[in-house]
């Protein structure tokens, strides 16, 4: 039995195997299924939910990006029906250059020239990222600059995906400034003041601005500065207007900051004034000579961040001190020089510096203190013009001596004064009410206001100004005198000059003294022709070639009658010296003159004088008035006598005379001989004894003929001594120790004493000295120690 259950527990194990197996391998494959089955779901399931995901991101940005910015949306309605489609402001789409172009040729409108926003020195490039860009408009009924800034634009490249890739560069539209031009009242009014924001305009005649600058500075900051300019033609001048452009990167923004005009032609520029790092912007409007510099500070803006202005520096008083409020009150009328002087003066007193508003009050009239200066330190030829930029810096003392030395310039002056808009007027009151006793600055206001309102109305506010007395009214009348021309006490006339015959005259040359038309003499009468050698103007002697001798612009009659004293005796004396050595006197008449490259010429009528058959024994003609000078004709002694009186004298300039002799060449070459043999040579020679240098002392004048020179050598030629006894006698002037102070022995010299006189003019000594046929004076300069 046992066999039998071990045989079939074998058996039915062997029969159930095959099921088993195949139960297992259903039972793998079943798993392997379901396995793939859960993967596919899962895959199919994360699939549906990032597709979700993706979808409900999509619309969420699309939803983000319609809110935001619209256009980047825009190919949507590509897909969308023609109801339901995303409005879209075609202006805020990204255009290209040729788009943009386009779009304002549909305008009648023209783009200039893009200006690059990128760098400081905003220099054109051709493909920048960042620009601004100028749009003109074409003007109605225009034949020359028709073309007119209409408004301003920055574009920037575009960062939309959409673009970035296109075969062109797109740009989106930042900002844009209309603009429009100032009114012609503004333009041509030169009182306008500038103005930073728009004028009120409305209904205006305005005109057109046509050109656009960038300011080319790198250290002007904050931003981007830009220049708008016009041109206006008024009368005979031409203006130049614009308006001052800021562009802010931070804000991404363009605003007007000023308006301006100038009748000078001066554009505004950027130049550092206060010291503070920072540049200003300046505009010079000066006229003239009136200096008008306007200047502008870069200030925070106090309601918008990061927003700049341009602050005009003013003259108001800002600060309580009293000499700080009367500078101010100086500068306000013009007297820049002086209220700086004052300012200096006063921060040099101050314990602390002055607050940075005061500062740069300082600096601007310092400003303007640094051009009148300029100015005034100038050589004008035109005395009103001396005068002008005189008093514009407050030298009033000088500007007096311009008047006092001037001659026939009173009219000129006069008419300066006259054509005062008050600049002048309103410098020597305020001057005169900070300082009443100053004499000048009160002559001035005397002139000023007798050519303007005449002189009753002048005398009568005189009478109401403090410490006026007698003196001071002559003094006054005595300048208004001046300007008006009149010479109150007339010098007489003081003339010398060589003179000669004439038979013709071209009246073209000539200026005839009494204003007539031309020149005439009657038939008995000769023509004299004077070359003037000195003159004396009524102040000094001026001698030729009249170097520093000012001369007005136009020579007139009037001006030459004054300055040469002819004005009361025109008539002159003609000296000829006759063979004998008399003088033969005549009287002539001045009738006309001319000055030409420093040679003053007179031209006289008179009688027929004699002429001098022998010009080498005795002067040339001379011609002088009678006031001129008086011969001095000291009595000689001789030099045996001379050696008596001082004989230390006589031993110093014989020996030395000898020398002269032979440098000459009127002596020969050799040793010379003693002090003794000298004398006895010479011991009977005459000398005179006068005071040439006008010190007190005398000095020792010889005048020694050919013929006392030729006996002095033992070897004598008998036909050498008639030919020297042919020259004139010739002169050397020893002062009192001994020095040679004039010789006439030099070699080759043309000069020859002709006489010693005393000039009446001032009662000094002179030498009237011939050289080339031509007569000058010759006095001592005490400074310089020489004959001049």
């Amino acid at each position: 039995m046992a066999k039998q259950s071990r045989k079939l527990n074998r058996k039915a194990t062997r029969i159930s195997q095959p099921r088993t197996s195949a139960i297992t391998r259903r039972a793998k494959k079943s798993q392997k299924q379901s396995q793939w089955r859960s993967w596919l779901l899962s895959t199919l399931s994360l699939a549906i939910l990032l597709a979700s995901s993706g979808v409900i991101i999509a619309f969420g940005w699309i939803s983000i990006l319609f809110i935001l910015n619209p256009q980047q949306v825009s190919w949507l309605n590509e897909f969308l029906p023609a109801g339901i489609q995303i409005p879209i402001n075609k202006k805020d789409i990204p255009q290209s250059i040729a788009e943009i172009q386009l779009a304002l040729n549909k305008q009648n409108r023209i783009d200039g020239e893009r200006l690059s926003l990128e760098s400081a020195n905003n220099n054109n490039n051709q493909n920048p990222k960042l620009f601004l860009l100028p749009i003109f408009q074409k003007r109605n009924n225009c034949q020359s600059d028709c073309q007119e800034l209409v408004e301003l634009r920055v574009y920037q490249r575009s960062r939309d995906l959409e673009f970035q890739f296109q075969a062109e560069t797109y740009y989106d539209l930042i900002t844009k400034l209309p603009i429009t031009g100032l009114t012609k009242s503004v333009v041509e009014s030169p009182l306008v003041k500038n103005t930073a924001e728009s004028e009120n305009q409305g209904g205006k005649n305005y005109l057109p601005l046509n050109k656009i600058q960038a300011f080319n500075d790198p250290t002007l900051s904050p931003g981007l500065w830009f220049n708008l300019l016009g041109e206006h033609k008024q009368g005979d001048s031409q203006i130049i207007y614009g308006q001052i452009i800021h562009y802010n990167p931070q804000l991404r923004s363009l605003k007007l900051m000023l308006s301006w005009q100038n009748p000078n032609g001066q554009l505004p520029k950027w130049q550092q004034v206060t010291g503070g790092g920072a540049k200003e912007l300046v505009i010079d409007k000066t006229i003239d000579l009136e200096p008008n510099l306007q200047v502008y500070q870069v200030e925070e803006s106090k309601l918008v961040n990061n927003s700049v202005l341009l602050e005009a520096i003013n003259l108001k008083p800002s600060y309580e001190d009293f000499g700080y409020q009367k500078s101010l009150l100086l500068a306000r009328n013009g007297l820049w020089t002086p209220a700086d002087a004052w300012l200096t003066s006063l921060q040099k007193q101050q314990k602390r510096p002055f607050p940075d508003s005061v500062q740069g009050q300082i600096d601007l009239i310092g400003l303007h203190s640094q051009f009148t200066k300029i100015q005034a330190d100038k050589n004008w030829a035109s005395p009103s013009q001396q005068v002008q930029t005189a008093l514009i810096d407050g030298r009033w003392e000088r500007a007096l001596q311009v008047l006092t030395t001037s001659y026939n310039n009173g009219q000129e002056i006069s008419n300066l004064l006259k054509s005062d808009r008050g600049r002048l007027w309103n410098r020597t009151t305020v001057a005169l009410r900070l300082n009443p006793s100053r004499k000048a600055v009160l002559a001035w206001a005397y002139l000023i206001l007798t050519v303007q309102r005449g002189e009753q109305k002048a005398n009568t506010w005189l009478q109401g100004q403090p410490n006026i007395n007698e003196e001071t009214l002559v003094y006054l009348q005595g300048l208004l005198a001046k300007l008006n021309d009149e010479v109150t006490n007339p010098h007489q006339s003081q003339i010398i000059g060589g003179v000669q015959t004439i038979t013709k005259i071209n009246n073209t040359n000539w200026l005839p003294v009494d204003g007539q038309a031309e020149v005439k003499i009657t038939d008995n009468q000769t023509w004299y022709q004077v070359d003037v050698g000195a003159f004396h103007d009524g102040t000094s002697w001026l001698s030729y070639p009249f170097a520093n001798f000012p001369l007005p612009k136009i020579q007139t009659s009037q001006f030459w009658a004054k300055i040469l004293g002819i004005s009361v005796d025109s008539t002159m004396q003609i000296v000829v010296w006759l063979p004998n050595g008399e003088q033969q006197i005549n009287t002539v008449t001045i009738k006309a003159v001319q000055m030409r490259n420093g040679v003053l010429q007179l031209l006289a009528a008179g009688d027929f004088v004699l002429e001098n058959q022998d010009n080498s024994l005795q002067p040339k003609h001379l011609a002088l008035t009678a006031a001129a000078l008086e011969w001095v004709q000291p009595s000689p002694i001789s030099i045996q006598a001379l050696s008596q009186q001082n004989p230390q004298v006589t031993q110093e300039i014989l020996p030395t005379l000898w020398r002269s002799f032979q440098q000459s060449g009127d002596i020969s070459p050799g040793e010379v001989p003693s002090f003794e043999e000298i004398k006895e040579k010479m011991s009977d020679w005459p000398v005179q004894m006068i005071d040439v240098t006008n010190d007190g002392n005398v000095d020792v004048v010889l005048s020694i003929s050919s013929s006392a020179i030729a006996s002095l050598t033992e070897a004598k030629n008998p036909d050498l001594g008639n030919e020297e006894e042919q020259k004139r006698p010739r002169t050397v002037i020893f002062a009192a120790n001994g020095q040679v102070i004039y010789t006439d022995f030099a070699i080759n010299s043309q000069q020859t004493l002709t006489a010693i006189a005393k000039l009446k003019s001032d009662q000094s000594l002179a030498l009237l000295v011939e050289n080339n046929n031509k007569y000058s004076l010759r006095r001592w300069s005490a400074t310089n120690q020489r004959l001049e």
